[in-house]
């Protein structure tokens, strides 16, 4: 186990579990710990709070096949009821830890399984100041090869009543009958910055939105006093929302391509996973900032984010 506790936030990460956060607060005015993560007792029961990371891919690939450079690449369905290899393997691989301090720490994977076809180092920077927690991830391709690789990050967040999650972007993917996303997009009201809708009153919510711009969200606990705002930097250009029915829990998830890329190319260029040369990388990060709940504020504007 790890903790970094600084500037107000405090952070518990197991880097043997694929350096997933377990818990992540903020000190609030009051002197009170809110919890900015929902978190996660036991990592080995599922992983199902707190917050993983995604790679060589995120989100779903369809029954765990893609065509590239002329061969067939059969992955592992660790979602085999549905036919899914889904968020990518490094969340179930252990990190070292390459540095650490009492407000940042540094870890590294270096990603070789045989049956795959990825080899690639992972680096993780967590970093606690006065702006908040940062996290930013960092995939280096070592393979002799070039391959297609995606990055993401997948944060568990409380949704208490009267929770709001706010943003913009140009729409969420229409799905298929696998719950793939289709070409076509359609605007989601519940989250529109002007006037988001209080999530307990959504049914079930599953989908990815395309060109989130600005990168900024903004989730609203009113009962808390408290908000907490998400940026996205880097490769993080869409954001993927998934709102269960059954547990007081949401997730905005930043990542890189929409899910099934590799076998979508009709979903467009930005849509896709970045092909990666022996050295080259991919990053991004993710900011997460709480602060005192403050009326009708838009997510775009750069105040949000404390100084």
């Amino acid at each position: 186990m790890l903790s970094l506790a600084a500037h107000g936030y405090r952070v518990q990460l197991d880097p043997r579990r694929g350096a997933t956060l377990l818990s992540a607060e903020w000190c609030a005015p009051t002197g009170d710990w809110l919890p900015i993560l929902a978190p996660l007792a036991d990592p080995g029961a599922g992983l199902t709070a707190g917050c993983f990371v995604m790679a060589p891919f995120a989100n779903r690939i369809a029954a765990g096949r893609f065509s590239f450079a002329g061969a067939v690449h059969q992955l592992p369905l660790n979602r085999p009821q549905e036919g899914m290899a889904i968020h990518g393997f490094s969340r179930d691989h252990g990190f070292d830890v390459l540095s650490q301090g009492v407000d940042h720490a540094t870890l590294t994977q270096d990603f070789a399984v045989d049956g795959l076809p990825w080899h690639y180092e992972l680096r993780y920077d967590i970093q606690l100041s006065t702006k908040g927690l940062c996290l930013t991830l960092t995939l280096t391709h070592r393979g002799a090869a070039p391959m297609p690789y995606g990055l993401g990050l997948h944060p568990w967040f409380p949704k208490p009543a009267g929770t709001t999650l706010s943003f913009a972007a140009r729409g969420a993917h229409q799905r298929d009958a696998l719950g793939l996303p289709l070409a076509e997009t359609a605007p989601q009201p519940a989250f529109a910055a002007a006037a988001p809708q209080p999530l307990d009153h959504l049914p079930w919510f599953d989908g990815c939105f395309s060109d989130w711009s600005p990168r900024r969200a903004r989730i609203c606990w009113p009962d808390r006093k408290a908000a907490l705002v998400l940026a996205g930097e880097g490769a993080f250009r869409h954001l993927h929302v998934y709102v269960p029915d059954d547990r007081a829990v949401l997730c905005a998830e930043p990542v890189s391509h929409l899910p099934d890329a590799v076998n979508r190319p009709d979903q467009g260029p930005t849509a896709q996973m970045t092909l990666l040369a022996r050295g080259q990388s991919l990053s991004g990060s993710l900011i997460l900032s709480a602060l005192p709940l403050c009326p009708q504020p838009s997510p775009s504007l750069p105040q949000e984010v404390p100084a």
